[in-house]
């Protein structure tokens, strides 16, 4: 009688062996054979998959994956079933070919189907008595270790990012990471110091106005700063470093990748906490050093907020518009555009000049004159540091304190619903069976109502800590502005007259119509942006 025919299989998720896969190709191969050998099989293949994830629901989109990184054990695998050219399939468990159910039972049934039987050096053999029970058992048990294993692995990662400690091993130049000397676990992250030149001389450049494109090669060519390789920093990577929410001396989770929920690689809620943060993202504020502070770090914010919002199209922040991104239309609610030539100097509503689908209609045509409107908010400033307060306009002034109440009825109204959850789950534990559906539905309800309350709770303390930041820039400004003198302070450079007046101003825009400024108003950044 001839002997069976046995083909090998043998696989881990990473070439990095990682927990739980603790058995490596090598010894899984030498078990099998010795296996084979002790019942006088013949060994016809060894198939190996090196560190391939394989959970995939469609086999053939796995082969190809897989065949894609040098991999073409699936294929062969695929061969034989379809040859019936073996009689036994040797692995060391279910989950050597599978991490889903779905296909762990496919793959089972189509060896099953050519005829041969399938021997697991930790379940024994597997053949058409008892295939279907060993798909159940072992498909469940492969599917759900690697779900508990990816779990635990996020936990750990989130654990991580709320300490402020790394989450991947490609740190930013930013900053660098202290480990322990015993361990080799990391402590924290800090600035990197070394580089603090570096750091000097971008935030000159970006408060400078120098286009994000052109910062690479003015820390070149002006103070010589290079990459570790000796040569000049790559383009824009100043600005990517700079909208990482590490080097704000944030982290997050679940924010920037393609399997993120609506994952954001940029934004104001990078370093604004009082901002909307991209669904299913986890920020945790303030867990380490930031690479700037106090108040260069808030003119710097400032300055990214002003080029972000009104700096369109072929416009430079090295020459903006004394007046830019400072007005709205009293009508359609478009910020005004900036008319610029030898002969007259004004502001205008862009949606009632230009006829494009993207703009609003309006019939506010008037232009108004650039020194009218210099001379409103000089009116405007005079009031400010009369009364040393930039809250000269009441109906636009932000309520912190009821703010701050809103905060303390939450935070009340979410202690009691927590201690009613408790309650529900003390009493569930002593409940017969048939009413225990009526405690989970309740608990739900709860759960859904705290994180309602929370979400809400968490967006409203954002608020409040903006409106106390955004007061001391304005302070701080208001004191520059003062050591300036106004009379200095209409002197400097537009560039300059533009970024203090944003500061001074906040949200706030000055309104025009028929020609005129008729008032104030507080703007939100969903609002049309035109200029």
């Amino acid at each position: 009688m001839s002997p069976l025919r046995a083909a090998i299989w043998c696989a881990v998720s990473t070439h990095a062996q990682h927990e739980p896969e603790k058995v490596s190709l090598p010894e899984q191969e030498e078990q099998s054979r010795l296996h084979a050998q002790k019942n006088g099989w013949q060994v016809v293949d060894l198939m190996k998959v090196p560190g391939h994830s394989r959970r995939h629901i469609d086999f053939h989109e796995l082969a190809a994956d897989a065949a894609e990184e040098g991999i073409d054990a699936f294929y062969r695998l695929k061969a034989h079933w379809e040859a019936k050219d073996f009689d036994v399939l040797i692995i060391r468990d279910g989950d050597r070919f599978a991490r889903t159910q779905a296909l762990h039972a496919y793959i089972t049934e189509q060896v099953i189907k050519s005829g041969a039987t399938i021997f697991s050096l930790a379940d024994g053999l597997i053949d058409e008595r008892n295939y279907r029970m060993w798909i159940a058992m072992s498909g469940f048990k492969a599917a759900g270790e690697i779900d508990r294993l990816v779990k635990a692995r996020d936990t750990a990662m989130t654990d991580l990012a709320r300490r402020g400690l790394p989450i991947t091993s490609r740190i930013p130049i930013s900053h660098r990471v202290i480990r322990d000397e015993k361990t080799g676990k990391a402590i924290r992250l800090v600035v990197d110091e070394q580089r603090r030149r570096l750091w000097d001389d971008l935030a000159a450049l970006v408060l400078e106005g120098v286009a994000w494109d052109s910062i690479e090669v003015e820390l070149y060519k002006r103070y010589g700063h290079v990459n570790d390789k000796g040569d000049m920093f790559y383009p824009n990577q100043m600005y990517r470093l700079i909208m990482k929410l590490l080097f704000w001396g944030h982290m997050a989770r679940f924010h920037n990748s393609k399997d993120a929920e609506n994952g954001f690689r940029y934004g104001r809620w990078i370093y604004d906490p009082s901002e909307s943060i991209p669904d299913g993202a986890l920020i945790f504020r303030n867990t380490h050093e930031a690479v700037w502070a106090g108040e260069l770090a808030d003119k710097i914010r400032q300055e990214i907020d002003r080029r972000s919002e009104h700096m369109r199209g072929k416009a430079r922040p090295c020459r903006t518009h004394i007046l830019s991104g400072l007005m709205i239309c009293g009508e359609c609610g478009s910020f005004l555009a900036t008319q610029t030539d030898e002969r007259y100097r004004g502001v205008y509503c862009p949606a009632a000049k230009r006829k494009s689908p993207m703009l609003p209609e309006c019939s506010n045509r008037g232009v108004l004159s650039q020194r009218k409107v210099i001379a409103r908010m000089d009116e405007y400033l005079r009031q400010m540091l009369c009364l040393n307060t930039t809250d000269i306009f009441s109906d636009q002034a932000p309520d912190l304190p009821g703010l701050q109440k809103r905060v303390a009825k939450l935070n009340a109204e979410i202690t009691e619903l927590e201690d009613q959850v408790r309650l529900v789950i003390r009493k569930q534990m002593t409940a017969h069976e048939e009413v225990q559906h009526i405690f989970d539905e309740e608990i739900t309800k709860i759960s859904d109502q705290l994180k309602v309350m929370r979400e809400a709770r968490n967006r409203l303390q954002g608020e409040a800590l903006a409106v106390q930041h955004n007061s001391a820039v304005q302070q701080a400004t208001l004191e520059e502005l003062a050591n300036l003198t106004l009379e200095r302070f209409w002197q400097q450079e537009s560039r300059y007259v533009n970024q203090m007046l944003h500061r001074l101003m906040g949200k706030r825009r000055l309104v025009m119509l028929s020609g005129a400024v008729v008032g104030v108003v507080e703007v939100n950044r969903k609002q049309r942006r035109h200029c």
